[in-house]
């Protein structure tokens, strides 16, 4: 049987993709606003893996966040590194808001939002809800007998009592059906006293089942996919943002005097916003310039903001 008493902080949760946010791409790093997606499409990554059913437990009516492998506690832990890394995603209320904006798209019921993401406190630094309770990972065991919900097992040479033993299926739904099992997720609440078959009084330790069921399952699912799907959207709108900037340079490097429909372009772009900040002066500007240079939608521009002054 195995013993894990892990209580990871979502505070740790920025790690995956790190390469993308420290290395391989200086150019990218160099700009504020493809920083700033960087690290949010990072976040978003690391939410996709948080969320995974594989790293939750339901308890008494309540989901936690619990990782149940070294593995899962060792890829946790390097993203203490990579939090460190951020530049620009650093205030935990902007990364709060991320992570309820992107649950809140998902469909899933807010009553179910508010089990798996806690609301957002200056003193807790944690977005998921967590366990202070040991838990044992029976990696094998052979069923006993059951009493309605739970039932006793036998795990080496213990024997256990499991309440709400038939939960999620982990421990089989049809006792019939599954003499034996494997990786049996447990929270000890303390034992259990049955009398034997010969009338001897025997001891054992009690434990609660707190595999997660169909249901529960399926709202971790959902979220995975939400966190995924924000973060390709985000990656979507980064690339139209980014192609639309290099219109704009494009444009801002051919437009001349000797070009007045490409300074008429250039000064909408600068007036709209389009693949730079949008700035009113440097947009009339070249508006009055494209005018005079001879182009008929900037005379046009100018007449019609003339008369809506007037």
């Amino acid at each position: 049987m195995k013993k894990l008493g892990f209580r990871v902080s979502t505070a740790l949760l920025l790690g995956l993709g790190l390469w993308r946010l420290v290395s391989g791409d200086g150019a990218m790093a160099q700009s504020t606003g493809r920083q700033e997606f960087l690290e949010e499409e990072h976040f978003l990554g690391c939410l996709a893996y948080v969320y995974n059913p594989a790293l939750w437990i339901s308890y008494n009516g309540a989901l936690y966040f619990m990782p149940k492998t070294e593995e899962q506690v060792a890829k946790l832990r390097q993203m203490i590194d990579a939090r460190s890394r951020y530049s620009v995603l650093t205030d935990r209320r902007a990364r709060h808001a991320l992570a309820a904006k992107a649950l809140a798209r998902s469909g899933i019921d807010p009553a179910w939002r508010k089990k798996i993401l806690l609301p957002y406190s200056i003193s807790n630094e944690n977005l998921t809800p967590t366990l202070s309770r040991q838990l044992r990972i029976v990696s094998s065991y052979k069923f006993l007998r059951a009493f309605g919900e739970d039932a006793f097992i036998e795990a080496g040479d213990s024997i256990y009592f499991v309440m709400d033993y038939r939960r999620g299926g982990f421990l089989g739904a049809d006792t019939n059906a599954f003499a034996s099992g494997t990786n049996a997720f447990l929270i000890k609440e303390g034992w259990k006293t049955f009398t034997t078959s010969s009338g001897q009084l025997r001891r054992v330790e009690a434990f609660t089942n707190v595999a997660l069921d169909k249901q529960e399952t399926a709202v971790l699912d959902a979220a995975v996919a939400a966190f995924r799907k924000a973060a390709a959207s985000l990656a979507e709108a980064f690339s139209n943002s980014a192609a639309k900037r290099e219109d704009f340079e494009s444009l801002k490097s051919r437009a001349s005097d000797s070009s007045p429909y490409l300074e008429y372009l250039l000064a909408m772009a600068y007036l709209d916003g389009k693949g730079t900040e949008k700035d009113e002066t440097l947009g009339m500007e070249w508006m009055r310039r494209a005018a005079t240079n001879g182009s008929g939608d900037a005379l046009s521009y100018l007449e019609n903001a003339k008369a809506r002054t007037n």
